[in-house]
Formats: structure tokens, C-alpha cells, sequence
């Protein structure tokens, strides 16, 4: 397993994190909409910015901005934004011997992208087939599906540079939706088959108080203890989660100094060494 930190695309407290990122020689990088609804951002600069601070690094995730740029919506506005996007991975990784991934949310069912965008995500893994480049579909929860999208996405597609990122906050918000117990819903949304396969990435945090869609200080917060941490990196490695890299997406007051995310780093690392 690698343990990855995650920053924003300006670095925030990555002086903090150095250490774990020299360590495992990977990141997660976060973009934020800064130039209005769907543009396109550049990936290409920070990416060189962090190789010259960082060059030992091996892998970095690119996270494009969280609010109206589900997988979708990019495409149905100006797929060649995605296309121009894996271009730019492609030419990074060849360039400097990595591997990059990008991801991004879907928020409708498999249905619906079986009737509006499977086509489209083939071409896409066109660029960037035989690259050392992965498109990663993660899970959220605030919309109805029967089954995981992001898993009925993969195993439909099934090709090699097609992932999935599981992240286990959404996991936790759909269960607690639901109101049902973790381990109950875990059974229903998880295939162990379909999670060793397709994921390639885990999404690492707690959610509080039963919660974590309701209030957002109680979404993608730092495990309170370490048993409270192995808990949850248990239940992950029942389904197959425990060859992952796993990212630690920490949500915290102040994210120069990242203390909760530091905090989150040392348990995951001390749970998986016993």
C-alpha cells in the first residue's frame, strides 16, 4: 500500500507533508474553479512546479475542481476540455517517467451513462491508451443509484487506463442517508471482486457524527483515534481495498499548518505496519 498525501494546486502546507510525499513518492493534487464554470485549467504548471520542489516523486493525482465538473457535465459542455486534459497528462508523463492520474466525480446512474456517455469515455481512453496515464471515476452519494455507478462504469468499459478512486466518506454519507448500519450497506454497494479489480486509489478519512452531508464539518474529517482509523482500513481490506494507494483527504481549519492531516498520515502508517 502507498500512503499519499493530498494539497491544493498551491501548495498549501505541502512543506508540512514533504516527508510522507518523499516517502512514498506520491501525491494528490487539488484543483479549484478559478476561471468560472467547466474551463479548462492547467495542469502542466503546477505538476512542473511540484517536480522541481519534489523530483522524486513517482505518481500525482490530478483532482480538476470539485463543484460543477462532474465527468459529465465536462463532456456534454466541450469534451476536447477532457481531451486537451489527458494530452497534457500523456506529455507529463512521458517526459518525466511518471505515472498521472485524473479524476473525476460522476453524479448520474449507470443507466444514464450507458444511454449519454460511454461512447465518449471510450474515445477519451483512446489518448491515453498504453500511456502510463489512468482516468479514475470516483463514487459520491447525493444522487440515486441501485448499484455503485463507478464500478458498473469500469466493469462495462473494462479497460486497462479505466479506474476507480473509492472514496469512503461517500460510502459513510450514503449509508448514513440510508440510515443504515456501515457494515450492512458496505455488503449491498461493494462487490469484493469489482473492488480489487477496479480500484486503483481510496479516498481516506472519518465521517462524524453519523453524518457527513448534512453538516460539512462532518464530511472527509481525521479519524478522532487509531482505533476508530483501523475500524474503517479493516472493513476497506475485507473488500479488497488493501493494495491501494490511499490518499489521505483530510478536511481541517487550517490547511498550512495541516495538522489533522498529518495526524490522519501517522495513524494509516502506524495501523499498517502492525
Amino acid at each position: 500500500m502507498n500512503i499519499y498525501p493530498k494539497t491544493s494546486v498551491n501548495f498549501e502546507g505541502l512543506d508540512k507533508l514533504i516527508s510522507y510525499v518523499e516517502k512514498y513518492k506520491g501525491i494528490e493534487l487539488q484543483f479549484f474553479d478559478e476561471n468560472g464554470i467547466m474551463e479548462q485549467i492547467d495542469i502542466k504548471t503546477p505538476v512542473e512546479k511540484l517536480l522541481e520542489r519534489v523530483p522524486s516523486i513517482k505518481e500525482i493525482t490530478i483532482h480538476p475542481p470539485l463543484c460543477n465538473y462532474d465527468i459529465e457535465h465536462v463532456i456534454f459542455k466541450d469534451i476536447s476540455i477532457i481531451e486537451e486534459q489527458l494530452r497534457v497528462c500523456v506529455v507529463l508523463a512521458r517526459k518525466y517517467n511518471i505515472k498521472i492520474n485524473l479524476l473525476y466525480h460522476t453524479q448520474i446512474d449507470f443507466i444514464k451513462h450507458k444511454a449519454l456517455t460511454i461512447d465518449k469515455i471510450k474515445n477519451l481512453l483512446k489518448i491515453i491508451e498504453g500511456e502510463n496515464v489512468t482516468l479514475l471515476l470516483e463514487n459520491l452519494f447525493m444522487f440515486d443509484e441501485q448499484e455503485c455507478t463507478v464500478f458498473k462504469l469500469a466493469e462495462y468499459i473494462n479497460h486497462p487506463n479505466l479506474k476507480v478512486c473509492f472514496d469512503i466518506c461517500h460510502m459513510y454519507c450514503k449509508a448514513n442517508i440510508y440510515k443504515t448500519d456501515i457494515e450492512t450497506f458496505a455488503k449491498k454497494y461493494l462487490d469484493p471482486q469489482l473492488c480489487k479489480k477496479y480500484i486503483y486509489q481510496v479516498h481516506f478519512s472519518h465521517t462524524l457524527n453519523n453524518d457527513g452531508y448534512i453538516d460539512r464539518k462532518t464530511h472527509g474529517r481525521v479519524h478522532d483515534n487509531i482505533e476508530e482509523l483501523e475500524y474503517d482500513l479493516n472493513l476497506l481490506t475485507k473488500y479488497g481495498m488493501d493494495k491501494c494507494n490511499y490518499i489521505t483527504e483530510v478536511s481541517e481549519d487550517n490547511y498550512n499548518l495541516r495538522v489533522d492531516q498529518l495526524k490522519e498520515l501517522d495513524m494509516l502508517e502506524k495501523a499498517c505496519q502492525q
